[in-house]
């Protein structure tokens, strides 16, 4: 929440100093540019993509986790029965 706070607050900068209803600060719109250039560009067809892919791997993780889990179960169950 503390970075979408900072982003807004940038966000509200340059719309008034687009707006002219501020003063441009040099050195402030400087290093605004500068971490601006170091987001990496992509589009977001390839995030989205990367994104779900990323997501079913995870899922397939929580599956063989929750799988594994159950056969060790029976397996005990198993173990245990004379």
């Amino acid at each position: 929440s503390r970075l979408l706070t900072m982003l807004e607050s940038v966000s509200a900068y340059v719309d008034d100093v687009v707006a002219k209803r501020r003063q441009p600060d040099y050195k402030l719109g400087s290093k605004i540019a500068s971490v601006v250039s170091m987001v990496p560009r992509i589009q977001p067809e390839v995030f989205a993509k990367s994104f779900r892919n990323n997501l079913q791997d995870l899922l397939m993780v929580v599956y063989l986790s929750n799988l594994t889990r159950t056969q060790l179960a029976v397996a005990e169950r198993i173990g245990k029965t004379p």
